[in-house]
Protein backbone atom coordinates (compact mmCIF):
# COMPACT_ATOMS: atom_id res chain seq x y z
CA UNK A 1 0.00 0.00 0.00
CA UNK A 2 3.26 2.81 0.98
CA UNK A 3 4.56 2.49 -2.63
CA UNK A 4 1.44 2.95 -4.35
CA UNK A 5 0.27 5.98 -2.12
CA UNK A 6 3.64 7.27 -2.34
CA UNK A 7 3.73 7.19 -6.44
CA UNK A 8 -0.16 9.13 -6.08
CA UNK A 9 1.42 11.46 -4.03
CA UNK A 10 4.41 12.09 -5.61
CA UNK A 11 2.35 12.01 -8.66
CA UNK A 12 0.40 14.74 -7.32
CA UNK A 13 3.52 16.97 -6.24
CA UNK A 14 4.76 17.23 -9.86
CA UNK A 15 1.34 17.95 -11.19
CA UNK A 16 1.49 21.13 -8.92
CA UNK A 17 2.26 23.71 -11.85
CA UNK A 18 -1.15 22.75 -13.06
CA UNK A 19 -3.25 22.96 -10.11
CA UNK A 20 -3.68 26.85 -10.33
CA UNK A 21 -6.34 26.00 -12.01
CA UNK A 22 -8.11 25.34 -9.13
CA UNK A 23 -7.68 28.66 -7.44
CA UNK A 24 -10.01 31.05 -7.56
CA UNK A 25 -9.90 32.82 -10.84
CA UNK A 26 -11.64 36.00 -12.19
CA UNK A 27 -15.26 35.90 -13.76
CA UNK A 28 -15.44 37.81 -16.58
CA UNK A 29 -18.88 39.89 -15.83
CA UNK A 30 -21.34 39.35 -18.63
CA UNK A 31 -19.01 36.98 -20.28
CA UNK A 32 -20.37 34.56 -23.16
CA UNK A 33 -19.52 31.78 -24.76
CA UNK A 34 -21.39 29.90 -27.92
CA UNK A 35 -20.03 26.54 -28.11
CA UNK A 36 -21.66 24.50 -31.62
CA UNK A 37 -22.44 20.99 -30.73
CA UNK A 38 -24.26 18.10 -33.06
CA UNK A 39 -28.06 17.53 -32.44
CA UNK A 40 -27.56 14.08 -30.44
CA UNK A 41 -27.44 15.60 -27.21
CA UNK A 42 -30.41 13.69 -25.26
CA UNK A 43 -29.01 13.32 -21.39
CA UNK A 44 -27.23 15.20 -18.42
CA UNK A 45 -26.55 11.80 -17.17
CA UNK A 46 -23.32 11.24 -19.65
CA UNK A 47 -22.79 7.77 -17.42
CA UNK A 48 -26.23 6.51 -18.58
CA UNK A 49 -25.65 4.55 -21.81
CA UNK A 50 -28.33 5.94 -24.42
CA UNK A 51 -28.26 6.02 -28.72
CA UNK A 52 -24.65 5.61 -29.90
CA UNK A 53 -24.48 9.21 -31.40
CA UNK A 54 -25.34 10.95 -28.21
CA UNK A 55 -22.58 9.69 -25.73
CA UNK A 56 -19.98 12.01 -27.19
CA UNK A 57 -22.48 14.82 -26.83
CA UNK A 58 -23.61 14.06 -23.78
CA UNK A 59 -19.81 13.41 -22.12
CA UNK A 60 -19.13 17.17 -23.40
CA UNK A 61 -21.73 18.49 -21.62
CA UNK A 62 -20.64 16.54 -18.31
CA UNK A 63 -17.55 18.10 -18.19
CA UNK A 64 -19.25 21.77 -17.84
CA UNK A 65 -21.57 20.47 -15.56
CA UNK A 66 -20.57 18.07 -13.19
CA UNK A 67 -17.57 17.92 -10.57
CA UNK A 68 -15.57 14.61 -9.90
CA UNK A 69 -12.41 13.13 -7.84
CA UNK A 70 -10.17 14.18 -10.99
CA UNK A 71 -9.67 16.45 -13.76
CA UNK A 72 -7.06 16.14 -16.52
CA UNK A 73 -4.72 18.49 -17.58
CA UNK A 74 -3.11 19.35 -21.03
CA UNK A 75 -0.91 16.73 -20.97
CA UNK A 76 -3.31 13.85 -20.49
CA UNK A 77 -2.59 13.21 -16.57
CA UNK A 78 -5.21 13.13 -13.72
CA UNK A 79 -4.84 15.65 -11.63
CA UNK A 80 -6.35 15.46 -8.39
CA UNK A 81 -9.05 17.87 -7.57
CA UNK A 82 -8.61 18.12 -3.88
CA UNK A 83 -11.69 20.83 -2.77
CA UNK A 84 -13.89 17.70 -4.02
CA UNK A 85 -12.31 14.52 -2.36
CA UNK A 86 -9.38 12.40 -2.61
CA UNK A 87 -8.87 8.76 -3.53
CA UNK A 88 -6.67 6.50 -1.26
CA UNK A 89 -5.06 2.78 -1.22
CA UNK A 90 -6.22 1.69 2.19
CA UNK A 91 -4.97 -1.97 1.76
CA UNK A 92 -3.12 -4.17 -0.89
CA UNK A 93 -4.63 -7.76 0.21
CA UNK A 94 -7.20 -7.67 0.12
CA UNK A 95 -7.38 -4.50 -2.62
CA UNK A 96 -9.52 -1.87 -0.76
CA UNK A 97 -9.84 1.94 -1.54
CA UNK A 98 -11.38 4.92 0.44
CA UNK A 99 -13.22 7.47 -1.46
CA UNK A 100 -13.59 10.53 0.34
CA UNK A 101 -15.36 13.67 -0.02
CA UNK A 102 -14.19 17.00 1.63
CA UNK A 103 -17.94 18.07 2.41
CA UNK A 104 -17.48 21.12 0.08
CA UNK A 105 -20.08 20.00 -2.36
CA UNK A 106 -23.31 20.55 -2.62
CA UNK A 107 -26.31 20.20 -5.40
CA UNK A 108 -27.48 23.50 -6.11
CA UNK A 109 -31.05 22.87 -3.93
CA UNK A 110 -28.57 22.92 -1.21
CA UNK A 111 -28.38 19.28 -0.07
CA UNK A 112 -24.50 17.95 0.18
CA UNK A 113 -23.12 15.41 -2.28
CA UNK A 114 -22.79 12.71 0.11
CA UNK A 115 -21.51 8.98 0.55
CA UNK A 116 -24.90 7.97 -0.74
CA UNK A 117 -24.05 9.90 -4.41
CA UNK A 118 -20.79 7.62 -4.15
CA UNK A 119 -22.99 4.08 -3.32
CA UNK A 120 -25.22 5.50 -6.28
CA UNK A 121 -22.19 5.64 -8.56
CA UNK A 122 -21.13 2.43 -7.91
CA UNK A 123 -24.64 0.53 -7.85
CA UNK A 124 -25.32 2.01 -11.41
CA UNK A 125 -21.86 0.66 -12.40
CA UNK A 126 -21.71 -2.99 -10.47
CA UNK A 127 -25.46 -3.50 -11.41
CA UNK A 128 -25.15 -6.26 -8.86
CA UNK A 129 -28.85 -7.36 -8.60
CA UNK A 130 -29.77 -7.37 -12.41
CA UNK A 131 -31.58 -4.62 -11.86
CA UNK A 132 -31.54 -2.77 -15.15
CA UNK A 133 -28.62 -0.01 -14.99
CA UNK A 134 -27.04 0.69 -18.40
CA UNK A 135 -23.58 2.86 -17.46
CA UNK A 136 -20.40 3.63 -19.30
CA UNK A 137 -18.48 2.00 -16.59
CA UNK A 138 -20.43 -1.47 -16.85
CA UNK A 139 -16.49 -2.56 -18.03
CA UNK A 140 -14.41 -0.76 -15.05
CA UNK A 141 -13.12 -1.98 -12.59
CA UNK A 142 -15.97 -1.86 -9.95
CA UNK A 143 -17.07 -5.30 -12.40
CA UNK A 144 -15.11 -6.88 -9.82
CA UNK A 145 -16.37 -5.92 -6.56
CA UNK A 146 -18.84 -8.73 -5.09
CA UNK A 147 -19.15 -6.95 -1.56
CA UNK A 148 -21.55 -3.66 -0.57
CA UNK A 149 -19.12 -0.44 -0.17
CA UNK A 150 -18.99 0.60 3.62
CA UNK A 151 -20.21 3.64 4.17
CA UNK A 152 -18.48 6.33 6.68
CA UNK A 153 -20.02 7.17 9.75
CA UNK A 154 -19.88 10.78 8.86
CA UNK A 155 -21.40 9.83 5.56
CA UNK A 156 -18.66 11.41 3.56
CA UNK A 157 -16.82 8.70 2.31
CA UNK A 158 -17.36 4.99 1.24
CA UNK A 159 -15.08 1.84 1.17
CA UNK A 160 -14.86 -0.57 -1.40
CA UNK A 161 -13.18 -3.98 -1.78
CA UNK A 162 -12.30 -5.00 -4.87
CA UNK A 163 -12.30 -8.74 -5.30
CA UNK A 164 -8.75 -8.15 -7.26
CA UNK A 165 -6.39 -5.38 -8.12
CA UNK A 166 -7.82 -2.78 -10.40
CA UNK A 167 -5.56 -0.62 -12.65
CA UNK A 168 -8.62 2.40 -12.92
CA UNK A 169 -9.38 2.24 -8.79
CA UNK A 170 -9.18 6.35 -9.00
CA UNK A 171 -11.80 7.21 -11.58
CA UNK A 172 -13.60 4.13 -11.23
CA UNK A 173 -16.50 6.42 -9.20
CA UNK A 174 -17.89 8.90 -10.86
CA UNK A 175 -20.73 12.04 -9.82
CA UNK A 176 -23.29 12.47 -12.69
CA UNK A 177 -26.42 11.90 -10.99
CA UNK A 178 -28.21 13.41 -7.73
CA UNK A 179 -28.60 10.18 -5.15
CA UNK A 180 -31.49 12.03 -3.48
CA UNK A 181 -33.26 13.35 -6.75
CA UNK A 182 -32.86 10.05 -8.27
CA UNK A 183 -34.28 8.17 -4.96
CA UNK A 184 -37.41 10.66 -4.36
CA UNK A 185 -38.16 9.97 -7.70
CA UNK A 186 -38.45 6.51 -7.91
CA UNK A 187 -39.37 5.64 -4.65
CA UNK A 188 -42.24 9.07 -4.80
CA UNK A 189 -41.41 10.44 -1.52
CA UNK A 190 -42.25 13.49 -0.63
CA UNK A 191 -39.21 13.92 1.99
CA UNK A 192 -35.54 13.28 1.23
CA UNK A 193 -35.18 11.23 4.73
CA UNK A 194 -37.85 8.79 3.74
CA UNK A 195 -35.99 8.21 0.20
CA UNK A 196 -32.85 7.72 1.78
CA UNK A 197 -33.97 4.81 3.90
CA UNK A 198 -35.48 3.42 1.37
CA UNK A 199 -32.28 3.62 -0.78
CA UNK A 200 -30.70 2.40 1.76
CA UNK A 201 -32.28 -0.58 2.26
CA UNK A 202 -32.38 -0.99 -1.45
CA UNK A 203 -28.54 -1.65 -1.87
CA UNK A 204 -27.78 -3.47 1.81
CA UNK A 205 -30.64 -6.13 0.97
CA UNK A 206 -29.77 -6.57 -2.50
CA UNK A 207 -33.80 -5.49 -3.59
CA UNK A 208 -34.16 -5.83 -6.89
CA UNK A 209 -37.59 -4.39 -7.48
CA UNK A 210 -36.55 -1.44 -5.65
CA UNK A 211 -32.72 -0.99 -7.41
CA UNK A 212 -35.10 -1.29 -10.75
CA UNK A 213 -37.10 1.86 -9.69
CA UNK A 214 -33.34 3.83 -8.93
CA UNK A 215 -31.59 2.44 -12.28
CA UNK A 216 -35.16 3.47 -13.93
CA UNK A 217 -34.62 7.09 -12.79
CA UNK A 218 -30.92 6.97 -12.67
CA UNK A 219 -31.88 7.37 -17.08
CA UNK A 220 -35.16 9.05 -17.39
CA UNK A 221 -35.06 11.78 -14.45
CA UNK A 222 -31.96 13.19 -16.85
CA UNK A 223 -33.24 12.46 -19.97
CA UNK A 224 -33.32 16.02 -22.04
CA UNK A 225 -36.66 15.67 -23.30
CA UNK A 226 -38.46 13.99 -20.24
CA UNK A 227 -41.10 15.51 -18.33
CA UNK A 228 -39.05 15.30 -15.49
CA UNK A 229 -36.32 17.38 -16.84
CA UNK A 230 -36.76 20.27 -14.96
CA UNK A 231 -35.40 18.36 -11.78
CA UNK A 232 -32.65 17.60 -13.73
CA UNK A 233 -31.25 20.87 -13.71
CA UNK A 234 -30.07 20.59 -9.93
CA UNK A 235 -26.09 20.19 -10.66
CA UNK A 236 -23.21 20.63 -8.17
CA UNK A 237 -20.70 21.11 -11.65
CA UNK A 238 -19.11 24.59 -12.58
CA UNK A 239 -22.07 25.33 -14.87
CA UNK A 240 -25.73 24.65 -13.81
CA UNK A 241 -28.77 24.40 -16.61
CA UNK A 242 -30.65 27.37 -16.96
CA UNK A 243 -32.69 26.91 -20.42
CA UNK A 244 -32.90 23.86 -22.91
CA UNK A 245 -34.87 24.19 -26.31
CA UNK A 246 -34.94 20.86 -27.88
CA UNK A 247 -32.73 20.70 -31.09
CA UNK A 248 -31.61 24.46 -30.91
CA UNK A 249 -29.77 24.95 -27.12
CA UNK A 250 -28.92 24.41 -23.59
CA UNK A 251 -27.78 27.65 -21.74
CA UNK A 252 -25.62 27.26 -18.71
CA UNK A 253 -24.99 29.69 -16.24
CA UNK A 254 -21.96 29.79 -14.11
CA UNK A 255 -22.69 27.85 -10.76
CA UNK A 256 -22.20 31.01 -8.19
CA UNK A 257 -21.20 28.38 -5.25
CA UNK A 258 -19.03 26.36 -6.76
CA UNK A 259 -15.40 26.37 -5.12
CA UNK A 260 -14.78 22.58 -5.33
CA UNK A 261 -12.93 22.16 -8.68
CA UNK A 262 -11.26 24.22 -11.46
CA UNK A 263 -12.98 27.63 -10.96
CA UNK A 264 -14.76 28.99 -14.43
CA UNK A 265 -14.05 32.12 -15.96
CA UNK A 266 -16.89 32.94 -18.44
CA UNK A 267 -20.65 33.77 -16.79
CA UNK A 268 -22.78 32.09 -19.24
CA UNK A 269 -22.22 29.22 -21.62
CA UNK A 270 -24.91 29.02 -24.93
CA UNK A 271 -24.44 25.07 -26.45
CA UNK A 272 -25.99 25.41 -29.84
CA UNK A 273 -26.92 22.15 -31.50
CA UNK A 274 -26.93 21.68 -35.08
CA UNK A 275 -27.98 19.03 -37.71
CA UNK A 276 -24.29 18.61 -38.92
CA UNK A 277 -20.53 20.07 -39.06
CA UNK A 278 -21.14 22.51 -42.10
CA UNK A 279 -24.11 24.46 -40.48
CA UNK A 280 -22.38 24.76 -37.60
CA UNK A 281 -19.21 26.11 -39.52
CA UNK A 282 -21.64 28.67 -41.51
CA UNK A 283 -23.14 29.28 -37.90
CA UNK A 284 -18.90 29.94 -36.86
CA UNK A 285 -18.71 32.26 -39.97
CA UNK A 286 -21.65 34.88 -38.76
CA UNK A 287 -20.83 34.87 -35.30
CA UNK A 288 -23.19 32.53 -33.39
CA UNK A 289 -20.62 29.48 -32.79
CA UNK A 290 -17.45 30.73 -30.80
CA UNK A 291 -15.98 27.06 -30.74
CA UNK A 292 -16.66 23.50 -32.25
CA UNK A 293 -15.68 20.41 -32.68
CA UNK A 294 -16.71 19.30 -36.18
CA UNK A 295 -16.72 16.02 -37.22
CA UNK A 296 -16.89 14.54 -41.12
CA UNK A 297 -20.15 13.15 -42.28
CA UNK A 298 -21.23 11.95 -45.58
CA UNK A 299 -21.77 15.56 -46.25
CA UNK A 300 -18.35 17.20 -45.33
CA UNK A 301 -15.29 15.26 -45.11
CA UNK A 302 -12.60 16.84 -42.76
CA UNK A 303 -10.79 18.69 -45.96
CA UNK A 304 -14.15 20.41 -46.82
CA UNK A 305 -14.39 21.14 -42.49
CA UNK A 306 -10.82 22.94 -42.51
CA UNK A 307 -11.60 24.81 -46.26
CA UNK A 308 -14.74 25.68 -44.37
CA UNK A 309 -12.94 27.23 -41.31
CA UNK A 310 -10.77 29.07 -43.31
CA UNK A 311 -13.39 30.93 -45.34
CA UNK A 312 -14.88 31.46 -41.67
CA UNK A 313 -11.34 33.12 -41.20
CA UNK A 314 -11.30 30.47 -38.13
CA UNK A 315 -8.04 29.19 -36.07
CA UNK A 316 -8.13 25.42 -36.22
CA UNK A 317 -6.04 22.39 -34.49
CA UNK A 318 -6.36 19.01 -36.69
CA UNK A 319 -4.59 16.42 -35.02
CA UNK A 320 -4.91 12.26 -34.03
CA UNK A 321 -6.39 11.57 -31.06
CA UNK A 322 -6.22 8.50 -28.95
CA UNK A 323 -8.91 6.83 -30.44
CA UNK A 324 -8.52 4.61 -33.40
CA UNK A 325 -10.11 2.91 -36.37
CA UNK A 326 -10.07 -0.46 -35.73
CA UNK A 327 -11.54 -3.68 -37.39
CA UNK A 328 -13.25 -5.95 -34.51
CA UNK A 329 -14.30 -9.53 -34.99
CA UNK A 330 -16.80 -11.25 -33.58
CA UNK A 331 -16.07 -14.19 -31.35
CA UNK A 332 -19.73 -14.95 -30.05
CA UNK A 333 -21.81 -17.91 -30.79
CA UNK A 334 -23.68 -18.12 -34.28
CA UNK A 335 -20.67 -15.69 -35.53
CA UNK A 336 -18.38 -17.45 -38.47
CA UNK A 337 -15.58 -16.46 -36.35
CA UNK A 338 -16.38 -17.80 -33.23
CA UNK A 339 -14.52 -20.93 -32.36
CA UNK A 340 -18.01 -22.31 -30.67
CA UNK A 341 -19.69 -22.13 -34.64
CA UNK A 342 -16.59 -23.01 -36.05
CA UNK A 343 -13.57 -25.45 -35.91
CA UNK A 344 -11.87 -23.41 -38.61
CA UNK A 345 -12.84 -20.16 -37.04
CA UNK A 346 -9.17 -18.99 -36.58
CA UNK A 347 -8.01 -19.36 -39.80
CA UNK A 348 -11.52 -17.84 -40.82
CA UNK A 349 -10.31 -14.75 -38.54
CA UNK A 350 -6.64 -14.81 -40.00
CA UNK A 351 -7.83 -14.56 -43.71
CA UNK A 352 -9.99 -11.69 -43.12
CA UNK A 353 -8.11 -9.58 -41.11
CA UNK A 354 -5.11 -10.41 -43.73
CA UNK A 355 -7.58 -9.47 -46.72
CA UNK A 356 -7.90 -5.74 -44.76
CA UNK A 357 -6.64 -3.75 -47.28
CA UNK A 358 -4.51 -1.12 -44.48
CA UNK A 359 -1.72 0.31 -46.88
CA UNK A 360 -4.54 1.65 -49.27
CA UNK A 361 -6.46 2.84 -46.71
CA UNK A 362 -3.98 4.62 -45.05
CA UNK A 363 -3.49 6.18 -48.18
CA UNK A 364 -6.67 6.85 -49.13
CA UNK A 365 -7.95 9.01 -45.95
CA UNK A 366 -4.70 10.67 -46.19
CA UNK A 367 -5.28 12.18 -49.58
CA UNK A 368 -6.19 16.10 -48.16
CA UNK A 369 -4.66 15.19 -44.51
CA UNK A 370 -2.30 13.10 -43.20
CA UNK A 371 -3.71 10.65 -40.93
CA UNK A 372 -1.82 8.49 -38.42
CA UNK A 373 -1.46 4.62 -38.79
CA UNK A 374 -1.91 2.60 -35.98
CA UNK A 375 -0.40 -0.80 -35.14
CA UNK A 376 -0.88 -1.66 -31.63
CA UNK A 377 -3.82 -1.77 -29.31
CA UNK A 378 -2.45 -0.34 -26.01
CA UNK A 379 -0.46 3.04 -27.31
CA UNK A 380 -0.80 6.35 -29.94
CA UNK A 381 2.08 6.40 -32.33
CA UNK A 382 3.17 9.15 -30.56
CA UNK A 383 4.30 7.16 -27.26
CA UNK A 384 7.64 6.19 -26.67
CA UNK A 385 6.65 2.82 -26.58
CA UNK A 386 4.88 2.52 -29.52
CA UNK A 387 7.71 1.66 -31.79
CA UNK A 388 8.90 -1.21 -29.31
CA UNK A 389 5.51 -2.67 -29.08
CA UNK A 390 5.15 -2.73 -32.80
CA UNK A 391 8.67 -4.18 -33.55
CA UNK A 392 7.29 -7.39 -31.04
CA UNK A 393 3.41 -7.48 -31.76
CA UNK A 394 2.66 -9.32 -34.64
CA UNK A 395 1.21 -6.22 -36.83
CA UNK A 396 3.76 -6.85 -39.45
CA UNK A 397 1.68 -9.80 -40.38
CA UNK A 398 -0.83 -7.33 -41.42
CA UNK A 399 1.07 -4.23 -43.35
CA UNK A 400 -0.12 -5.19 -46.74
CA UNK A 401 -3.13 -6.87 -48.02
CA UNK A 402 -2.36 -10.70 -48.83
CA UNK A 403 -5.47 -11.93 -50.52
CA UNK A 404 -3.67 -14.83 -51.85
CA UNK A 405 -2.80 -15.38 -48.48
CA UNK A 406 -6.47 -14.68 -47.56
CA UNK A 407 -7.35 -17.62 -50.25
CA UNK A 408 -5.09 -19.95 -49.11
CA UNK A 409 -6.66 -20.06 -45.66
CA UNK A 410 -10.25 -20.05 -46.61
CA UNK A 411 -9.70 -23.32 -48.69
CA UNK A 412 -7.84 -24.78 -45.63
CA UNK A 413 -10.12 -24.54 -43.45
CA UNK A 414 -12.50 -26.81 -45.59
CA UNK A 415 -15.52 -23.81 -44.76
CA UNK A 416 -18.23 -24.09 -47.38
CA UNK A 417 -17.37 -20.48 -49.32
CA UNK A 418 -18.02 -18.36 -50.17
CA UNK A 419 -17.74 -17.79 -46.50
CA UNK A 420 -20.89 -15.32 -45.79
CA UNK A 421 -19.01 -12.40 -43.22
CA UNK A 422 -21.81 -9.25 -42.14
CA UNK A 423 -19.64 -6.34 -41.95
CA UNK A 424 -21.04 -3.41 -39.34
CA UNK A 425 -20.25 0.01 -39.59
CA UNK A 426 -21.44 3.43 -38.85
CA UNK A 427 -23.72 4.03 -42.41
CA UNK A 428 -23.06 7.83 -41.40
CA UNK A 429 -19.44 7.40 -41.23
CA UNK A 430 -17.27 8.45 -44.53
CA UNK A 431 -14.40 6.90 -43.51
CA UNK A 432 -16.27 3.24 -42.53
CA UNK A 433 -17.67 3.35 -46.02
CA UNK A 434 -14.67 4.44 -48.01
CA UNK A 435 -12.95 1.04 -45.67
CA UNK A 436 -15.79 -0.71 -46.44
CA UNK A 437 -15.60 -0.46 -50.67
CA UNK A 438 -11.67 -1.36 -50.15
CA UNK A 439 -12.39 -4.16 -48.38
CA UNK A 440 -14.92 -5.70 -50.54
CA UNK A 441 -12.18 -5.42 -54.07
CA UNK A 442 -11.05 -8.79 -53.26
CA UNK A 443 -13.15 -10.24 -51.00
CA UNK A 444 -14.75 -12.50 -53.67
CA UNK A 445 -11.42 -14.16 -54.63
CA UNK A 446 -10.65 -14.68 -51.89
CA UNK A 447 -13.93 -17.20 -50.78
CA UNK A 448 -15.72 -14.04 -48.77
CA UNK A 449 -19.08 -12.98 -49.58
CA UNK A 450 -19.79 -9.66 -47.54
CA UNK A 451 -22.85 -8.37 -46.39
CA UNK A 452 -23.18 -4.54 -45.20
CA UNK A 453 -25.31 -4.72 -42.19
CA UNK A 454 -24.22 -1.37 -41.42
CA UNK A 455 -26.42 0.94 -39.47
CA UNK A 456 -26.92 5.04 -38.49
CA UNK A 457 -27.04 3.43 -35.32
CA UNK A 458 -24.94 0.29 -34.83
CA UNK A 459 -25.23 -0.47 -31.36
CA UNK A 460 -28.53 -1.67 -32.25
CA UNK A 461 -26.84 -4.19 -34.27
CA UNK A 462 -23.82 -5.19 -32.44
CA UNK A 463 -26.35 -5.31 -28.88
CA UNK A 464 -27.93 -8.46 -30.79
CA UNK A 465 -24.81 -9.80 -32.07
CA UNK A 466 -26.10 -9.38 -36.04
CA UNK A 467 -22.45 -8.99 -37.35
CA UNK A 468 -19.37 -11.04 -37.95
CA UNK A 469 -16.88 -7.92 -38.32
CA UNK A 470 -17.27 -4.09 -36.85
CA UNK A 471 -15.48 -1.19 -38.49
CA UNK A 472 -15.29 1.03 -35.16
CA UNK A 473 -13.87 3.50 -32.96
CA UNK A 474 -12.47 2.16 -30.44
CA UNK A 475 -9.92 3.75 -26.93
CA UNK A 476 -6.37 2.99 -27.17
CA UNK A 477 -6.04 0.82 -23.25
CA UNK A 478 -3.05 3.00 -22.15
CA UNK A 479 -3.78 6.64 -23.27
CA UNK A 480 -6.27 8.86 -21.47
CA UNK A 481 -9.58 7.32 -20.30
CA UNK A 482 -8.85 3.94 -22.00
CA UNK A 483 -9.27 0.49 -20.76
CA UNK A 484 -7.23 -2.34 -20.94
CA UNK A 485 -9.73 -4.95 -19.22
CA UNK A 486 -12.52 -3.76 -22.03
CA UNK A 487 -10.46 -6.49 -24.31
CA UNK A 488 -11.91 -9.30 -22.38
CA UNK A 489 -14.32 -7.73 -20.01
CA UNK A 490 -16.88 -5.57 -22.32
CA UNK A 491 -15.47 -5.73 -25.39
CA UNK A 492 -18.54 -6.01 -28.07
CA UNK A 493 -17.35 -8.91 -29.95
CA UNK A 494 -17.68 -10.99 -26.84
CA UNK A 495 -14.22 -11.80 -26.71
CA UNK A 496 -12.64 -13.96 -24.19
CA UNK A 497 -9.06 -15.38 -23.19
CA UNK A 498 -7.51 -17.16 -20.45
CA UNK A 499 -4.43 -16.03 -21.03
CA UNK A 500 -5.36 -12.06 -21.20
CA UNK A 501 -7.06 -12.00 -17.89
CA UNK A 502 -3.99 -13.83 -16.56
CA UNK A 503 -1.96 -11.00 -17.89
CA UNK A 504 -4.71 -8.79 -16.53
CA UNK A 505 -4.09 -10.06 -13.20
CA UNK A 506 -0.85 -9.50 -13.01
CA UNK A 507 -1.08 -5.97 -14.39
CA UNK A 508 -2.69 -4.86 -12.00
CA UNK A 509 -0.95 -6.24 -9.52
CA UNK A 510 1.83 -4.22 -10.49
CA UNK A 511 2.69 -1.36 -8.47
CA UNK A 512 6.25 -0.59 -10.87
CA UNK A 513 4.99 1.55 -13.74
CA UNK A 514 7.89 -0.48 -16.23
CA UNK A 515 6.46 -3.76 -14.97
CA UNK A 516 2.97 -2.93 -16.10
CA UNK A 517 4.35 -1.79 -19.20
CA UNK A 518 5.90 -5.01 -19.90
CA UNK A 519 2.84 -6.98 -19.15
CA UNK A 520 0.91 -4.18 -21.91
CA UNK A 521 3.23 -5.47 -24.41
CA UNK A 522 2.31 -8.99 -23.48
CA UNK A 523 -1.18 -8.13 -24.01
CA UNK A 524 -0.73 -6.08 -27.08
CA UNK A 525 1.15 -9.56 -28.40
CA UNK A 526 -1.85 -11.80 -27.54
CA UNK A 527 -4.64 -9.94 -28.98
CA UNK A 528 -3.04 -10.07 -32.29
CA UNK A 529 -2.00 -14.25 -31.93
CA UNK A 530 -5.83 -14.05 -30.76
CA UNK A 531 -6.86 -12.18 -34.06
CA UNK A 532 -9.00 -10.03 -32.18
CA UNK A 533 -8.94 -7.55 -34.91
CA UNK A 534 -7.02 -5.21 -36.66
CA UNK A 535 -6.08 -0.99 -35.50
CA UNK A 536 -5.89 0.86 -38.81
CA UNK A 537 -5.37 4.41 -37.52
CA UNK A 538 -6.07 6.71 -35.15
CA UNK A 539 -8.80 8.98 -35.73
CA UNK A 540 -8.05 12.69 -36.90
CA UNK A 541 -9.85 14.93 -34.99
CA UNK A 542 -10.59 18.81 -35.38
CA UNK A 543 -10.89 21.97 -33.45
CA UNK A 544 -12.07 25.17 -34.42
CA UNK A 545 -12.57 28.50 -32.50
CA UNK A 546 -13.31 32.12 -33.46
CA UNK A 547 -11.55 35.43 -32.91
CA UNK A 548 -13.21 36.18 -29.73
CA UNK A 549 -12.15 33.31 -27.65
CA UNK A 550 -8.59 34.70 -26.27
CA UNK A 551 -7.33 31.32 -24.99
CA UNK A 552 -7.47 27.50 -25.31
CA UNK A 553 -6.16 24.84 -24.40
CA UNK A 554 -7.14 21.75 -26.57
CA UNK A 555 -8.07 18.83 -25.26
CA UNK A 556 -5.00 16.30 -24.80
CA UNK A 557 -7.57 12.74 -26.18
CA UNK A 558 -8.25 14.43 -29.31
CA UNK A 559 -11.19 17.45 -30.59
CA UNK A 560 -13.62 18.66 -27.35
CA UNK A 561 -15.14 21.78 -27.84
CA UNK A 562 -15.51 21.97 -23.56
CA UNK A 563 -12.18 20.49 -22.55
CA UNK A 564 -10.67 23.04 -19.74
CA UNK A 565 -13.11 25.57 -19.54
CA UNK A 566 -11.07 27.43 -16.83
CA UNK A 567 -9.13 27.94 -19.45
CA UNK A 568 -11.29 30.54 -21.64
CA UNK A 569 -11.59 33.86 -21.65
CA UNK A 570 -12.87 36.31 -24.68
CA UNK A 571 -12.05 39.48 -25.99
CA UNK A 572 -15.19 41.05 -25.89
CA UNK A 573 -18.94 40.38 -25.49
Amino acid sequence: MLKRFLVFVLAALMLTPTLVACAPSALQSGSVLNIGLTDDFNSLNADNVTGEAALAVNEEISKITNANFFFTDANGALVPNENFGSVEVVSESPFRVRYSLTGKAKWSDGVAVSARDLMLSWLAARNPADAGFNTVRAGSGLRFTTSVPVVAADGKAIEITYDRAVADWQTAITVTAAAHLVAQQAFDADDVESAWARFDEAISSANVADQSLLSAQYAQLYLARSSLFEAAKVGAGPYLVTEFQPGQLLTLKVNPEFAWGPAPKIETLNIRFFADSTAMLSALQDGQVDIAAPQESGIASNADLISLARVAGARYEFAASTAIEAVLLNFAEGSVFSDATSPDAANLRDALLKLIPRAKILTALSADNPVIEARSWIYANSSNYYAPFIQSNGSHDYLVQDAERAQELVEQSDARTPVDVRVLFDANNPRAKKEWQLLGEYANAAGFNLIDVSSKDPRTVFTTGGFDAFITTVKLAAELNGDPYWFTGNSVGKFSSTKIDMLLAKYAAETKPLDQISVLKDIDAELYAAKFGLPLYQVPSLLVYGERLASVVKAPYGASATYGYWNWSITKN
